[in-house]
């Protein structure tokens, strides 16, 4: 009997231990598998010392219903800080906003305290007994703000959560503390490099900056669609500091309209002379389909497989990692690109790590530094090094012999 009761309290104890747990330590990496039995994102707002907090959950798996799930969520003062003894709030109904297609999507504010600077979502699958936690820093970099408002759907009064705007998208913009808005939309090319290898460790060029011949005025709450692609900063007119950017693209990303577009991708898969032969092709879908017929395992069904899967892992790309440039061009895209799904993440203010299991057994690391660009833009910069040029030739190699599939 004593030994049942003090199996008993050790059980207790570590569930009480868990439920402490720290954000540092959390994995995350289900929050990059786009299989995951759900999705989930959130946009934030600040106005002063108010915080709104939009959260989008989406079922992914035909096996899991919305009673599965308990969504709570906590305001830390940091990673390290753990959960405080009664200091969840539940995410039900009264919190919801919209629904679609098994799409959930939920809305709540509160007045932040000097020292608070993390939030802490906790979702519990209740059935089988698993929780999830999930970071969304309310400042993650002190030389960047928040602003008060987010870009919109254009029929439904919630946010627009893509990482990118089509041409063809309505969206507007909406102060979400109710005050009415003046904003001024100024475009420029997107122009912005391709992420450089994982162990080349030389600096990418900055981009010359060509300004867009299109200036929007859009006021509160106006529809409006962009007519030419390119990277776009949005300012509130009276107040220049509140900033945000968006990138907007043709019609068809994250697929392809044309064959000389499914070039640029095959950058991290070629050599130097492929890809120069490829970019100067005449005829961009023949040079195209010679090199996958051809370089890719001698063509056939491989072939076939490998323009799917690797595609496939460019329009992951899009929906995960797109800022100001598209997602598969980013340093987080590129490895994503040629490794897929991490093992393990784990991040806090500064960076991020992510964790591969390697073939030899053994494990690779990256590790990202978060820092901060333009237009309060945080960037997820890969600290390169040289020791990643074995890993990254027999990735590469396992694409080009058709050995990767999903």
């Amino acid at each position: 009997m004593k030994r049942l009761v003090f199996t008993l309290i050790l059980t207790i104890c570590a569930q009480w231990l868990f439920s402490q747990s720290r954000m540092s330590s959390a994995d995350v990496s289900f929050l990059y598998n786009q299989d995951h039995e759900f999705l989930i994102d959130h946009r934030l707002a600040q106005d002063g010392n108010k915080v709104k907090v939009y959260v989008r959950f989406i079922l992914n798996s035909g096996v899991v219903k919305i009673s599965d799930y308990e969504i709570q969520y906590d305001i830390r003062d940091s990673y390290i800080d753990e959960k405080h003894v009664n200091s969840a709030t539940r995410l039900d109904s009264a919190a919801l906003i919209a629904t679609g297609f098994r799409e959930f999507i939920y809305s709540f504010e509160f007045e932040k305290t000097p020292d608070q600077s993390l939030i802490v979502l906790e979702v519990n699958n209740i059935l089988r007994n698993r929780k999830f936690l999930i970071d969304i820093p309310i400042q993650r970099n002190k030389n960047t703000r928040n602003q008060p408002f987010l870009i919109f759907e254009a029929q439904r009064n919630v946010p627009y959560f893509s990482r990118f705007v089509n041409l063809d998208q309505a969206v507007r913009l909406v102060n979400v503390f109710g005050n009415d808005g003046k904003y001024q939309v100024q475009g420029v090319v997107n122009n912005q490099a391709v992420a450089i290898p994982t162990f080349d460790e030389g600096r990418v060029q900055a981009p010359t900056v060509i300004e867009i011949d299109t200036l929007y005025g859009p006021v509160e709450g106006e529809i409006m669609k962009f007519s030419t692609a390119g990277y776009y900063v949005i300012n509130d007119s009276t107040e220049p500091s509140n900033s945000m950017g968006i990138l907007v693209t043709d019609s068809f990303y994250p697929y392809f309209g044309q064959f000389e577009k499914m070039i640029e991708p095959l950058i991290f898969i070629s050599t130097n002379d492929e890809f120069k032969t490829l970019r100067r092709a005449t005829d961009s879908r023949m040079a195209f389909e010679d090199f996958v017929t051809t370089r890719i395992s001698n063509g056939g069904k491989v072939a076939q497989d490998f323009v799917k899967f690797y595609y496939r892992r460019v329009r992951k790309s899009a929906h995960l990692f797109t800022s100001n440039k598209e997602g598969w061009k980013t340093d987080r895209g590129m490895v994503y690109q040629i490794y897929g799904n991490p093992l393990q993440v784990f991040r806090n203010e500064e960076q991020e790590l992510w964790v591969y299991a390697a073939p030899n057994g053994g494990r690779i690391r990256f590790n990202f530094a978060v820092v901060s660009a333009e237009s309060n833009l945080l960037e997820y910069s890969l600290i390169r090094e040289s020791k990643y040029k074995e890993s990254w030739m027999d990735a590469v190699t396992s694409w080009r012999s058709g050995k990767v599939i999903e």
